[in-house]
This record gives structure tokens, C-alpha cells and sequence, in this order.
């Protein structure tokens, strides 16, 4: 195997100049060494031709030319002219024309020095001697403060602020104009930034965009010629003339003075008309935008989003930003330029809607880097003013300890936020009421709390973190005895595992296969192998690696190919026999390192088996492109030609390397435009690896794997000729077809192949068609006006001047013009909605854009019109359009390029209205038909979603004058949704008109009845019972007579172990009174909510015990109590109802006299008795369960005397008077009759009891005190031992706090008689006797069923009242009339009330019933020529 390799750089030259300067950072700060301060220092050299130059430039206008500076100032009038020149300024005295003598020359040069210091420009250490005497170093300073003062300090330039200008040195003024100018690059010198030249590109191509627009492709390795390119179009076009060659200012040994010089003439430059100004390649993708108003989250409704925009990159082109809302509306952004040297554009627009948007940002028409942005705008935090919070649980008083109570929190407008409910006890904590927090839909939250300490409960409500308007509520909490809990069902914690199945797993090796006999026939020798696959190197990670296998010759065998990877594994190779002893075989490396691969036949091993190949990394960007017949076949002793081709403008350092089996002759032809050809010369046959190295490493598919053939004497590519338009380098146009010939006469048997790309890579379809003649006809159609190369082979061989490079034109080509954007679209477009499209002419040639936009008769107006549109040129040969369409409708747009229509021409496109009201739907409980109450705030919702952009109008209008609602609002939710809130103040029947942009939306008017106010206290739980038996039918019914609201009654039982009883409502013909019916399943405590209209009642929750049915068999009593006792003394025993159910416990003593029984509930079942005999002798105990014995009962018991109750006596003034709501106070003296239970009792005989305080003196003396509440006689019994001591029991007279006796109540109310049901009757309470100012009288109405009737007093002034009422239900009414607290005479009155009618109240009146009237027997009337008097009956 021989090989040769070249390493070359064609595009790369080494640099013409280098030193020192170049590596350092700032060449000032170097010290001069002696070769710079020498007199021919090359810097001198070029500053004097510089400013020669540039003396000359001004001299011209005088016809006048300085060819040695150091020479011919001396005389002076050059510099008079100088000065004249660069001030537009005569000398301020007169100079000598014709300086024959020294003295002269000397006077002239002062005249100058004068002048100069007169227009105050400074000069140090130089006069009128050293410029005669040719002073160079003092001429050349004297010239730069020219240049300084005229040409940078004192003229005005563009784009510049004087007040800035003035604070900085000219130098720092030049690089500050410079940097703005160019911000594409880091400029901070006028030495090493300008070396390679493209600097002076970007800064021409800045001054006149599409002067150098291709300055970011030059090669830096080629200064000279980049500045050359640069200088000449300023030069040409912008009239800056080169005071400095390209060759000095690229020179590392340049001063600074002489490139200040010669950049001080941008500021002025002017463009001339006619310049050849090309398209300039913009890049979109590398404008950048950063800033918070495009990060996906934390952007807000009605919240500026900003963000920046930076361009520097891109190029020069307009920024638009467009945003789209979640419902597809676009809105135009504000689009601010910042004028920095960054290009930067800030971005403001305002989301006023939650969702996901797009916000579009435009650079020349295209999206740039990562557009569109999607940005989720999140709604803004809620408004907590808007949130109500009522209910009893808010109320200030009504609440009760360890009862349920709740309110209702309303969030409908108030925007997204959380709802919170913190409570604090009377004691300042927060964690003992229990608060459960409940979503009722439509925007209603419930709390439901039970407070355990009675006080004064705080409630705050909060909404999106703060508290709601009132909120802290303070409850006070009044205290009831505790009920027991519940039973609640046990949680049982069910504990889980999860299988983890083992993470390893033994994998069992196959058993190896045994090797198969060898075949003695074989020979491996004869074998061979070749093939990317095996080269050395070049190959990379993740290519496929292919060779071939021979065997041909090999003899009988079998082939087996493994590769071992840098890992030491066996890796997967595929194996494949083509045809006969041809085998191809490819694997695939996936990380870097040695892979070996190993061929065997027949079991032994090929020649140069095992191959040992290393994979290098996998292939990044590349440089360098490599392709031509030359990389896949040729033939022996001939040229095998490629072509290697830059990819970007860096191409680093080429290297080629042929391996092969003959060493191989390298040339490489550098042609000037980024490619080179590349040939080499083959001696003899077989496969060839052509290595193409880029910086040291193999290029992308290197090496490639050249077939050599022999050489044939029978083919002559050299005689081939080709020609035709299609390969001359001009002429070209793209999408024209080209064509060339190729004459093969005389060129032998050879086969004609085509080898074609473009410069970007691309192959090129080029149809051939063979004549008769030995000439081929090639054909093909160029799309892109780019360069061209083709290679003609005949026989695999490249003929002569192939390869052929073809530059395509452009020329004029409106079919190629390109129109592409929402605004040509023919859907999507809404009204007043702005939009865009892009008219893209880069690939059309030369000519002008027009563009005609109209509108259809009856958008705008009864004509067709034009519309207004901004047209935007960007520098890449785009233009961006835009526009906005005033309303619906059919609209045209023409696009005209070169005064010629587009093909695509014109664009017919609709625009649908910004809005469309049958889109729109509305709901919620403020248009439910049965949903609204008079003074209750309430709630629907408009939803536009899709039905475009327009504001929502709501009407309301009332069965009756005046305004039908009040609070009304409209609440933008900002998510395409609106909150309506309102509240009603009329009763009956409204309308509701619901509008989208001035149309009615589905549905509307919706028609709603306002019921009236809704009262829960007038809903009456009855006949609930506290113990119900188990499995038994119950009953009890709900009345809800004058509670209004909508008069929806719900209710829900709870069993013990929390799951729901079903249960029947029933209701009655008025809707008034319901019924509910329900069978118990199990034993406990059930839970009864009954709402109305949502609301809990009164009461609600209700408890209700469930009993299971008794079984007396399993009471057992014990106890001493149960064998006897001692008179005055207690007995005690004690009864067991565990498992026995439930059911009414009856006890009795029966004996010589009525003992006392007191029984004591134990909480567990059991209960504690005893009694107390008064008299010896035998008793019997009676203990019943459910009206039936336990076992043993009746039980005997034996009773013996141990006390005397005769000898007790009692005294005082309470045994002989008393007054009502007074205390009375008497003594009881028991020291002599023995121990026994002394009980007194002071009854009325109305029965009311008076309640009695006994205390014991410890002496066996009793002080007793009591408080009569009715006046009347009352009865004093004392008892000892259960036995009345003597003279008792006595009669008391107790007389009433105030006389009532002088009261009277009459009426036809309170009249035995009875009154109608349904009717209103009254009675009067005449109290003139106690009259007083204020009302005094009260009154208690009692219906069958024990409810309360309402009753009205009126006060008639007089010390007389009326009352009246109206009783609902048949049966006795008891009246109680109390004036203050005491009941008045004959109070309660009884009176009946049963249905009827009353004919005492029909009233009867007319003419007809007058006596002087009268008619004859035919009906007619008495008196002539008059009509019947008529009857009214008024009922």
C-alpha cells in the first residue's frame, strides 16, 4: 500500500504582513524600538503619502500638487493655498507671489503660522524655519493638526449630538461616529480592528446598505483585497477618496494619524445617484428579543408586557410585532427604535385577556429567532370589594354553641383569587372550630362552622389573600348543653406494599457455537478486503462503515466478519453477498476509539486481518465540501479530478492524502471564489482512499473510496470538446433553460457522465440526449442565481476546461415573485383587525413593486374604494405590507413587479365581521326563571368566546314604572367572559335584553319572575319526635306558609354510620305544607337537614335518636332497695337495660304509704333508684320495661319506723302572706323528730309551682324561701319522711305585683262563639285603669298543632288596644293577654275556629231597597219612563 499526501491552502495564503502588533492588545502601549524612530520607518512612509494625499484632494480646486510634502511647502504659498482652501478664507495680510529669496519664503510661511493662531488653532515648537528647511517630523504634526481641526473637530456630522461632540477629543468623536455606525463589530482602534479589511466593508455597506452587502463572507486572510473592494466603492459612489492605499492601511505598521485620516471623510460621504446597490442577505434568526413580556408566564391582564428587540445581527430591516389573543384577534404592538448602536427596538403591548398568546415578532417580514413567542397571560388577582359575604353564621347574635350554623360567600365579578374563612374563639384561638368550606357552584361559597365556646366569635373573610369589605364579622356565641356527637364510622387504615420487581436480571450467554469443520479446499490468501470501513482513519462516530469482501478465488469457505468496539464488546456487523464471492458488509461505531475488525475464510484470516480502525469524533459543521468523479473512479495514468468548495466563509487549512495501491501525484488549483480543483494522477488499478483534511481532521464521508481502472486504449477523453451557452461563465439567466453540446468525435468507446452542483450544494438536473453525430445535447434550467459548476467525464475521465463554472443571472422574473402572509390569505381576516404579508422579490431580479388595494361596493361605502396601506422595504429585496380592513367584506389586492400583474395576481379575500352576537350565550341564577329575589344580589354570566371583539350591553325592563334593578354592573372577566350583578327591587315578571356589539345574543330577552324576600323563620318544623323505633314508619311535616323565595324545600337524613336514609316528601295542594316520611335503618343519632331555597332552617341540622324495640327479658334490677329499707330513710337499688333496646322504663312502690322515687341515669345503659318510705310495713316494687315486668318483679320489701314526723313545727310571715315576684321566707324546725327527707311544695291552684330554696342550718332547723310568679291562693304541704307534719298543708293568699282586676278584654276575637278560619277577627284590651305612655299589653296566640299565630297590636293612645288576627287552622285557639308579664282576668281566653261563613258581615245597598220604590206584577217600573232600581250585594 503506498501513499502520499499534500497539504496546501488555496484559499488561505499566508498573510502578506505580519509583526509584532499583531498579537498585542493595544499597539500604544508598545515601546518604540529603534527601527520605529527611524527616519525611514515604515510608519513615516505611509503617513506621508497619506497626508499628501490628502493636501492634494484639497489642492486640486487650485489647480495645484504637492509631490514632495517635506519640499514643497517651503516657499509657503502651497500651504497659503492649503489654508485658503480648508477655511474658505483669504490671509489676513498680504504674501509675497513670486518667493525668489529665502527671506521671502520665510515671511510667507509666517503669513500661514499667523492665520492659524488667529483662527485659534494651537501649534507647538514650529515656526516659519522648519518648514522652509523641510522639517519633515515638524511638517507632518503640522498637517495633522490640519486634519484634526478641519476634518474632524470642526465639521458638523449626521446622526450627532454638538453638546456630546464638544465634550470629547477628536479621536475619541471619529471612533464614537464609527461605532455607531457599525455595530455589527467590536471597534475600539484605528490599527488592528482594520486589518483584514472587513471593517472598511461594514463601515461602506453602513454608510450605503447594498454598497458591500456581502461584507461578513470576505476572507480575512485576504486584507488587501477586501480593502481594496471596500475603498474603490467609496471612492466610486460615496466620494471618499483613498488619501491611503488598501496596501498601507491593511499594514500592521500603519499609524493611526494616517487611518483616522483617511476614515475622517465617512461622516461627509455622500451616495451618488447610480449606484450599483445590491440586495443586501438579511438573517431574521439572528435578531434576538429578551424581556418579561415574551417569557411564558408571569405576564398579567392589563399589565404593559416589554420586552427588546435587538437587530445588530440581522441586518437593516423594519420590526413589526404582532400579538394574537387566545381567540385568534391580533393586535399591533408598539414598536419604539431605540436608535442604539445594537439596534434595539422596544416592544410595549397591553393583554387584556387571560390565555395563551402569540406574540409575532417580525424582522423584514420574517419571524425571527424562536417567533412566535408563546406567552401564558394569567388572569390579574382578584378584587376582594367586589366579594359579599351573609348568613346567620355572620349574624351577631342567634348562634348557639355546638350547633352548625353557616354563611355564604359570593365571589360573581370579583375576578380569580382564593377564598378563606378564619375564625377565632372567645379565647383567641383559632383551632377549635371546626369550618368546612363548600363550592355551591355559580360563584357561591358556604361555610359551615360549629362553635364549641360560647362569647364572642371573630370571622374573617378573606378573597385573594385580603379581607372582604366588613370583614372581621364578630358572632356572639350563646351556650346550650352539649349534645353527644354522632357515632361516626372507625377509619380503618389499609396498609399498602408494592412489589419492587429485582433491578437485575441475569442475562444467560448462549452456549458458543462450536466451530464447523475445516474444509481443506479453502484458501484465505486469495481473499481480500477494502472499503471505507477498514481505513485507518477518517472514520467518524455514527457513520456507516462499509467494505466490500472478495473471496473470489478463496475456494470453499465461509465468511465471518466481527468488529470489536474501544469497549472491548463485540459489536452488531451486517454481512450481505451481492453476487458471486462479493460480499458487503457495514457497521455502525457509536463512540469514539480503536475499533479492530477481524475477517476470517474458512475460519483463517484474510490478508491485513485484523484492520484496525479509528473512529474519530462525530462530524460537526463543516467547512469544506468534496465531490467530483476524481472521489469516486478514474483510470490509470489520467487526471482523476473533484472539486473541494467552501461551505461559510471561514475555511481553514486544506490538506489532501491519497492511499492506495500506488503513490499518486497531488495538484490543487485555487480559482479565486471559495473552491478549488483538486487532481491527482493514479499509476496503477485498485481501490484508492482520497483523504480530504480541513484544520487537521478528515472532512464529513472522508476519505472517499476511489475505484482506479485500468488504463484503456481505446477511450481519448482528451478529445472531447464541449461548448454552448449553458458553460460559458456569463449569460445565464435563472429559470431560463441553458444548453451546451458536447462533440465526442474521435474521443473511442467511452461512456459520457455529467457531474453538476450548485454553490450551496445542491445537485443540477441536466438532461442529456445523444445525437447521431457523436454529439450530445445537455439541457438544463438553473433555479437559483447563484454559481454553477459542471464536470463532463468520458470514460471516468475529466475532459479538457471541465470543471465549467456558470454564474446565473437574475433577471427580471415576476413569476418568481413571492406574496405570503395572514393579510393574502383568503380566511382568518376580521375587521379592524390589523395585518401583514410579505411580497418577497429576491428571487425576481431587477424591477419595482406596486401594490393596489380595494374594497368591495358596501364596505366602506356605496363604491368600490382603495384602502390605506404601509409599504416597508427591507434591504434582503422584501417588502413587508400592511394594513388594516375598515369592515367586512370582499377585498382585492393587486401586486404588480416590473409594471407587470404577478401570476398570482390578484388576491381575492374576505373578511369576516370583528363580531358575530350568535356566538354569544349567557347564563347563570340571575336569568333563571325562578331564580331571583326582590333585594337579594344575584348573577349571570356572558360568554363571547369565539364571537369576536364588541362589548357586551344589558337592559332590564319591569312589569311596572320605575327602574327594575339596582347595584347593576358589568364586570370584564378578562377571559372572553363578562359578570353581570344586579339586584331586583320589583316582585313579578322582567326582561332581560343581553347584547353583543348592539346585537341581541341567542335567547335574549330572557323572561324572569322576581319572587318576594325570603323569610326562614316563618318555616315551621312540626311533629318531629326526639326517639324514633328502628324499622318502624315516621313521619313529621314541614310548613313553609309565608317564607317566599322560591320555595324550594329539601331534605337530607343522615343514619349513624353516615350514609343517606331515604325519605318521601310530600306536598300539599298550596305548596305549603309537606310532608316527609322515612323508615330508621339502624340505632343512633340521625341527622335531619332540611333546607329552604338552599338555606338551612331554623334548627337545622335536627337530631333524632333511633331506638331498636324493647325486650324486657334482659333488665335485671339489684340492690338492698330491692329487700327493705328504713322509714326516712332511702332505699336503693339499681336496673341494667343493656341489650334490652329501647323502651319506657315504669317504676312503682306500692305499700302503707306513697314512697319517693328518684332514678338517676348512668349513661351506660344503667340507672340508679331509690326510694323513700314514710311508714313501716311492707312494700311492692313494680319495674316494668316497655309496660311489661322485668324478671323478679314485683319485688317485696320490708320497711321500718326510724323517724316522727309530728314533731316537726314550722313559722314565719311566709306561711301567712305573700306577693307576686316577692320572696317569702319561713322556718322548719326537724331537731326532734329524727332523720327523714323533708319536701315542701307550693302549688297555686292554677298549678303553677313557686320555685323553693331549702337550706339547712345544721341544727336540724330549715330556713325556707320561695318566689310566687302568679298571683292566686296557693297550698303550703310540708312533708317529713314523706308524711305531712301537723297542721299542714295551709292556704296563702299571694297578691299580684300589679291589679289587674280593673282590665278588660272584649271583642268578637275572644267571644265562645268561635271565628271563621281565614278570616280576620279582632279584640280590644281596655287598660285605662293602668295606662301608662308606651305600649304594656302583650299577647300569645296557640294553634292546634301548637304553633304560633301572628297577632297585631295598635295602640289607640288611650290606654285601649286593638288586636287582631287571623287564625289558618280549624280547632281551639288559646289567647293569652298579659299585661307586662302578669295575665289579665279570665286570660287564657278559649275560642274555636271552624270553617263558615258569617252573613252578619254581607252588606246590602242600592236604590232597590228603598221604600218609595216599587214594581207592578210584570216587572215593569211604578213610575212612567222609568228603569228598575238596581241591587248591590257587597259581601
Amino acid at each position: 500500500m503506498m501513499s502520499n499526501s499534500g497539504f496546501l491552502e488555496p484559499q488561505l495564503p499566508p498573510q502578506l504582513y505580519q509583526g509584532p502588533a499583531d498579537t498585542g492588545e493595544e499597539e500604544e502601549e508598545m515601546p518604540a524600538t529603534e527601527k520605529d524612530l527611524a527616519e525611514d520607518a515604515p510608519w513615516k512612509k505611509i503617513q506621508q503619502n497619506t497626508f499628501t494625499r490628502w493636501c492634494n484632494e484639497h489642492l486640486k480646486v487650485m489647480n495645484k500638487r504637492i509631490s514632495d510634502l517635506q519640499k514643497d511647502l517651503s516657499d509657503g504659498l502651497k500651504l497659503i493655498g492649503l489654508l485658503e482652501v480648508l477655511s474658505q478664507k483669504k490671509m489676513y495680510r498680504k504674501y509675497h507671489n513670486r518667493p525668489n529669496f529665502r527671506q521671502m519664503k520665510l515671511e510667507n510661511v509666517s503669513v500661514a503660522l499667523e492665520f492659524l493662531e488667529r483662527e485659534h488653532i494651537r501649534l507647538v515648537s514650529i515656526d516659519s524655519k522648519a518648514i522652509v528647511d523641510g522639517n519633515l517630523k515638524l511638517i507632518l504634526g503640522l498637517i495633522w493638526t490640519l486634519i484634526l481641526h478641519y476634518s474632524i473637530s470642526m465639521p458638523m456630522w449626521e446622526d450627532e449630538d454638538d453638546e456630546d461632540a464638544k465634550k470629547l477629543t477628536p479621536k475619541q468623536r471619529l471612533l464614537g461616529w464609527i461605532q455607531n455606525k457599525v455595530p455589527q463589530l467590536p471597534i475600539t482602534n484605528f490599527h488592528r480592528d482594520w486589518r483584514d479589511g472587513k471593517a472598511l466593508g461594514a463601515l461602506v455597506d453602513n454608510c450605503a446598505p447594498g454598497l458591500c452587502p456581502d461584507w461578513e463572507t470576505w476572507d480575512p486572510s485576504q486584507p488587501v483585497e477586501n480593502a481594496r473592494e471596500a475603498m474603490q466603492q467609496a471612492d466610486d459612489w460615496l466620494g471618499v477618496p483613498q488619501v491611503i492605499a488598501p496596501e498601507e492601511i491593511v499594514d500592521p505598521n500603519v499609524d493611526e494619524h494616517s487611518v483616522m485620516t483617511y476614515l475622517s471623510q465617512f461622516p461627509k460621504s455622500k451616495l451618488k445617484p447610480g449606484a450599483p446597490l445590491r440586495a443586501k442577505t438579511l438573517h431574521p434568526k439572528r435578531a434576538k428579543a429578551f424581556g418579561p413580556g415574551i417569557e411564558p408566564r408571569g405576564n398579567m391582564v392589563l399589565k404593559a408586557a416589554e420586552f427588546l428587540v435587538e437587530t445588530v445581527e440581522a441586518g437593516l430591516g423594519e420590526v413589526l410585532v404582532y400579538v394574537e389573543d387566545p381567540e385568534g384577534h391580533t393586535e399591533e404592538a408598539r414598536v419604539i427604535p431605540n436608535n442604539d448602536r445594537n439596534r434595539t427596538y422596544s416592544v410595549v403591548y397591553l393583554p387584556k385577556v387571560e390565555g395563551l398568546h402569540k406574540v409575532k415578532v417580525l424582522f423584514a417580514g420574517q419571524d425571527i429567532d424562536r417567533s412566535p413567542f408563546i406567552v401564558n397571560v394569567s388572569k390579574a388577582m382578584g378584587d376582594p370589594s367586589r366579594v359579599q359575604a351573609r348568613g346567620p353564621g355572620l349574624q351577631t347574635t342567634g348562634n348557639v354553641a355546638n350547633k352548625p350554623t353557616y354563611f355564604d360567600i359570593y365571589t360573581a365579578g370579583a375576578g380569580a383569587g382564593d377564598v378563606g374563612v378564619i375564625i377565632v374563639d372567645s379565647n383567641g384561638r383559632r383551632d377549635t372550630v371546626e369550618i368546612v368550606l363548600e363550592n355551591k357552584g355559580d360563584s357561591i361559597f358556604r361555610c359551615t362552622y360549629v362553635p364549641v365556646l360560647e362569647g364572642a366569635h371573630t370571622v374573617c373573610v378573606t378573597f385573594a389573600g385580603q379581607q372582604i369589605p366588613t370583614s372581621p364579622f364578630t358572632v356572639h356565641i350563646c351556650e346550650v348543653p352539649q349534645s353527644a356527637p354522632p357515632p361516626g364510622s372507625p377509619v380503618q387504615m389499609v396498609p399498602q406494599s408494592t412489589r419492587t420487581p429485582p433491578s437485575d436480571r441475569t442475562r444467560r450467554a448462549p452456549p458458543p457455537t462450536p466451530p464447523k469443520p475445516r474444509r481443506p479446499t479453502c484458501n484465505p490468501n486469495a481473499c481480500r478486503a477494502s472499503g471505507r470501513g477498514l481505513q485507518p482513519k477518517g472514520l467518524r462516530v455514527n457513520d456507516v462503515a462499509d467494505f466490500k469482501v472478495y473471496t473470489k478465488g478463496g475456494g470453499s469457505g465461509e465468511l465471518e466478519v466481527s468488529v470489536q468496539g474501544p469497549n472491548g464488546l463485540e459489536e452488531p456487523v451486517k454481512v450481505l453477498e451481492v453476487e458471486t464471492s462479493v460480499f458487503e458488509c457495514n457497521y455502525y461505531p457509536i463512540m469514539m476509539g480503536k475499533y479492530i475488525v477481524t475477517i476470517t475464510w474458512g475460519g483463517h484470516s484474510i490478508p491485513r486481518s485484523p484492520f484496525e480502525v479509528q473512529v474519530g469524533e462525530e462530524a460537526g459543521p463543516q467547512k469544506v465540501r468534496a465531490w467530483g468523479p476524481g472521489l469516486e473512479t478514474g483510470a490509470v495514468g489520467k487526471s482523476a479530478d473533484f472539486v473541494v468548495e467552501a461551505i461559510g466563509t471561514e475555511v481553514g487549512t486544506l490538506g489532501f492524502s491519497i492511499e492506495g495501491p500506488s503513490q499518486a501525484k497531488i495538484e490543487c488549483d485555487d480559482k479565486g471564489d471559495g473552491s478549488c480543483d483538486v487532481r491527482y494522477w493514479p499509476t496503477e488499478p485498485g481501490d484508492f482512499a482520497v483523504h480530504v483534511i480541513c484544520d487537521d481532521e478528515d472532512i464529513k464521508d472522508s476519505p472517499f473510496m476511489a475505484h482506479i481502472l485500468s488504463a484503456a486504449n481505446d477511450i481519448f477523453p482528451e478529445k472531447v470538446k464541449c461548448y454552448g451557452p449553458g458553460l460559458e461563465p456569463l449569460g445565464c439567466i435563472v429559470n431560463k433553460p441553458a444548453d451546451f453540446t458536447i462533440d465526442a468525435h474521435g474521443a473511442g468507446r467511452g461512456e459520457l457522465k455529467l457531474y453538476a452542483q450548485d454553490a450551496e450544494g445542491f445537485p443540477i438536473d441536466i438532461q442529456i440526449t445523444e445525437n447521431e453525430d457523436s454529439t450530445f445535447l445537455c439541457v438544463y434550467i438553473p433555479t437559483k442565481p447563484i454559481k454553477h459548476t459542471i464536470i463532463v467525464t468520458w470514460g471516468e475521465v475529466n475532459v479538457p476546461n471541465s470543471p465549467f463554472r456558470v454564474t446565473i443571472g437574475e433577471g427580471s422574473h415576476p413569476e418568481n415573485v413571492k406574496v405570503h402572509g395572514p393579510g393574502v390569505e383568503n380566511s382568518g381576516l376580521k375587521a379592524n383587525e390589523p395585518t401583514y404579508f410579505t411580497v418577497d422579490c429576491s428571487e425576481a431580479g431587477q424591477g419595482d413593486v406596486s401594490i393596489g388595494i380595494k374594497c368591495a361596493p358596501g364596505v366602506v361605502g356605496a363604491a368600490e374604494a382603495d384602502i390605506d396601506f404601509d409599504i416597508i422595504k427591507n434591504d434582503n429585496d422584501t417588502f413587508t405590507v400592511k394594513y388594516t380592513p375598515p369592515g367586512p367584506g370582499q377585498y382585492t389586492i393587486m401586486v404588480l413587479f416590473a409594471d407587470q400583474e404577478i401570476p398570482i395576481s390578484p388576491f381575492r379575500i374576505k373578511v369576516d365581521p370583528s363580531h358575530d352576537a350568535a356566538k354569544v350565550r349567557a347564563e347563570g341564577p340571575g336569568l333563571s326563571k325562578t331564580g331571583v329575589e326582590v333585594g337579594k344580589p344575584t348573577h349571570f354570566t356572558i360568554y363571547t368566546k369565539g364571537a369576536g371583539k364588541a362589548k357586551p350591553e344589558v337592559h332590564f325592563t319591569a312589569a311596572t314604572k320605575g327602574e327594575a334593578v339596582r347595584d347593576f354592573e358589568i364586570i370584564d372577566n378578562h377571559d372572553y367572559s363578562y359578570t353581570v350583578r344586579y339586584t331586583a327591587v320589583q316582585q313579578g315578571n322582567v326582561s332581560v335584553t343581553v347584547c353583543h356589539g348592539g346585537d341581541p345574543i341567542p335567547k335574549s330577552p330572557f323572561n324572569i319572575s322576581v319572587a318576594p324576600p325570603m323569610d326562614l323563620n316563618k318555616v315551621k318544623v312540626q311533629g318531629l319526635n326526639n326517639k324514633v323505633d328502628v324499622g318502624k314508619d315516621q313521619e313529621f311535616t314541614i310548613s313553609t306558609r309565608g317564607a317566599g323565595g322560591q320555595g324550594k324545600l329539601e331534605v337530607k337524613i343522615t343514619s349513624p354510620s353516615r350514609r343517606p336514609i331515604p325519605c318521601k316528601l310530600e306536598s300539599g295542594t298550596a305548596n305549603e305544607l309537606h310532608t316527609v316520611k322515612y323508615i330508621p335503618p339502624e340505632e343512633g343519632l340521625l341527622r335531619l337537614d332540611v333546607c329552604y331555597d338552599g338555606h338551612p332552617v331554623p334548627g337545622s341540622p335536627f337530631t333524632v335518636e333511633s331506638v331498636m324495640p324493647p325486650d324486657p327479658t334482659k333488665v335485671r334490677a339489684y340492690g338492698l332497695g330491692l329487700q327493705g329499707g328504713v322509714v326516712g330513710k332511702p332505699a336503693p337499688f339499681a336496673i341494667d337495660t343493656k341489650g334490652a333496646g329501647t323502651g319506657g322504663l315504669g317504676l312503682t312502690v306500692e305499700g302503707p304509704c306513697e314512697a319517693k322515687i328518684e332514678c338517676q341515669d348512668n349513661g351506660d345503659g344503667s340507672c340508679s333508684v331509690s326510694y323513700l318510705p314514710t311508714e313501716p310495713g311492707e312494700y311492692a316494687i313494680n319495674i316494668l320495661f316497655a309496660d311489661q315486668h322485668i324478671p323478679g318483679s314485683p319485688f317485696k320489701a320490708v320497711v321500718q319506723t326510724a323517724f316522727d314526723p309530728s314533731k316537726v313545727t314550722a313559722s314565719g310571715p311566709g306561711l301567712e302572706r305573700g306577693k307576686v315576684n316577692e320572696d317569702g321566707s319561713f322556718t322548719v324546725d326537724c331537731s326532734k323528730a329524727g332523720e327523714a327527707e323533708l319536701t315542701i311544695e307550693i302549688i297555686s291552684d292554677s298549678g303553677a309551682k313557686a320555685e323553693v330554696h331549702v337550706q339547712s342550718n345544721s341544727d336540724g332547723t330549715y330556713s325556707i324561701t320561695y318566689i310566687p310568679q302568679v298571683q292566686g291562693m296557693y297550698t303550703i304541704t310540708i312533708k317529713y319522711g314523706g308524711h305531712a307534719v301537723p297542721t299542714f298543708p295551709v292556704r296563702l293568699q299571694v297578691e299580684p305585683a300589679v291589679d289587674t282586676s280593673g282590665v278588660e278584654v272584649y271583642g268578637p276575637g275572644v267571644e265562645p262563639r268561635g271565628v271563621l278560619r281565614e278570616v280576620t277577627t279582632h279584640f280590644i284590651v281596655d287598660a285605662r285603669s293602668l295606662y301608662k305612655s308606651g305600649s304594656q299589653i302583650k299577647t300569645c296566640i296557640s294553634n292546634p298543632l301548637g304553633a304560633n299565630t301572628d297577632a297585631y297590636i295598635t295602640d289607640k293612645g288611650d290606654g285601649t288596644y286593638r288586636v287582631e288576627y287571623t287564625p289558618y287552622e280549624d280547632g281551639l285557639h288559646l289567647i293569652d293577654v298579659l299585661f307586662g308579664d302578669v295575665s289579665l282576668p279570665k286570660s287564657p281566653f278559649r275560642v274555636t275556629v271552624t270553617e263558615g261563613c258569617d252573613p252578619s258581615r254581607v252588606r246590602a245597598y242600592g236604590p232597590g231597597l228603598r221604600k218609595d220604590w216599587s214594581t207592578n206584577p210584570t216587572g215593569s217600573p211604578s213610575r212612567p219612563g222609568e228603569q228598575a232600581p238596581g241591587v248591590w250585594v257587597w259581601p
